[in-house]
């Protein structure tokens, strides 16, 4: 199965999950990360790419959050995690790329993905998540998305301190 074949069935699973969007913010997060950016429903209040510094850092914290998860299974020499929580890690990761854009997931197919471009994403983004799509369980490619998250995160904390910067001039 190819990668774009995988992210799209992991992202149409997703869109088959009901999501109780009376939930905290957090939790509706960590079950669902295109929760927002999928949902039909008309919702105004607090959406991620209009609070992007409110929602980013509580991704992080749910990468976290997965990291230490899937850590003990390849502790044990089985050196394989759950795909989903992988693709998990995956599809946040191209949410934020989005709502630091100021917009939502706008498209859940992985070649138009590939051709937005984002004010931050790290190096070769596209060939390191291709990398990790084709093989989501393994062990090198849940250090390469955990890198990914760490050049993510810096970069995020670099742009939010220019962009604060322009708006108290």
């Amino acid at each position: 199965m190819s990668g774009a074949a995988v992210f799209t069935s992991y992202v149409e699973k997703l869109k088959d999950k009901q999501v109780d969007f009376s939930a905290e913010r957090k939790d509706i997060l960590r079950s669902h990360p295109l929760a927002f950016d999928l949902s039909s429903k008309p919702l105004s209040d607090g959406l991620p790419w209009q609070k992007t510094e409110e929602f980013v850092p509580v991704m992080f914290e749910l990468w976290n959050e997965l990291k230490i998860k899937m850590l003990p299974r390849f502790q044990t020499r089985k050196s394989r995690c759950e795909q989903d929580d992988m693709l998990q890690g995956i599809v946040s990761m191209m949410a934020m790329f989005y709502w630091i854009k100021g917009e939502r997931l706008q498209s859940v197919d992985w070649e138009e993905i590939k051709q937005q471009t984002f004010p931050v994403a790290p190096i070769n983004w596209t060939e390191r998540v291709e990398f990790i799509l084709l093989k989501p369980t393994q062990y090198h490619c849940f250090i390469q998305l955990d890198e990914l998250y760490t050049e993510l995160k810096k970069q995020y904390g670099k742009y939010e301190a220019l962009r604060k910067l322009k708006q108290n001039r």
